[in-house]
């Protein structure tokens, strides 16, 4: 469908409108905790919601509008929701490195490990010289119970950045599930936990 040069315009104004409230307020990978939204922020996120859903109103292709309405969802905790979003950017831009990892870390967040495997790998295909993404594969590996191929990939991303602190947390949580031979949690949070209770054993 072509859009008329008044649909142009107003799909650009929701888009930069949208962007410019979420700008600063979802997770990043420079920023990757944030609190919890209050109320005021979570009306100013919504609203930004509203605007982005007129933009895929008026262009159904727009995967950025997409990937944002994942990171607003991902800021307001509901992972599963997110990575809906996620996907559906994916299946319009496979060859965007980030969307493939938030999928990949939202399916983490809630115990989907066939599906954060499948896009944390597309991601490491997209970038493989960023030892992030392998940091990201690895953990996906961790979390379904595959050490050997997790012990692979975390070896991957120290190669690229051995300086990496998140790469060397993960590489110690896969030692000690080799060594000690138990079932890792299935989750990221759940993971987390353990890690904390159990990180000196």
């Amino acid at each position: 469908m072509q859009l008329t040069e008044q649909q142009i315009l107003e799909h650009n104004k929701c888009f930069e409108e949208a962007t410019a409230i979420v700008k600063g307020e979802i997770l990043i990978h420079e920023r990757p905790q944030l609190p919890k939204p209050g109320w005021l922020l979570r009306r100013k996120l919504n609203q930004a919601l509203s605007l982005l859903e007129r933009v895929l109103e008026l262009n159904p292709d727009n995967w950025p509008a997409m990937w944002n309405i994942g990171k607003i969802q991902q800021r307001f905790g509901d992972n599963a929701v997110a990575l809906s979003w996620f996907e559906r950017a994916y299946q319009i831009n496979p060859s965007q490195p980030d969307v493939a990892r938030e999928a990949s870390l939202c399916a983490m967040e809630i115990g989907r490990q066939d599906a954060a495997i499948i896009f944390a790998h597309r991601s490491v295909q997209i970038e493989p010289s960023n030892g992030g993404r392998h940091a990201n594969l690895a953990l996906a590996y961790l979390l379904a119970n595959r050490i050997s191929e997790a012990q692979t990939s975390i070896d991957n991303a120290l190669a690229a950045d051995p300086a990496d602190k998140i790469s060397q947390s993960i590489k110690s949580a896969i030692q000690h599930f080799a060594t000690n031979g138990g079932t890792p949690p299935t989750t990221a949070p759940a993971l987390l936990n353990y890690w904390h209770k159990n990180r000196a054993a």
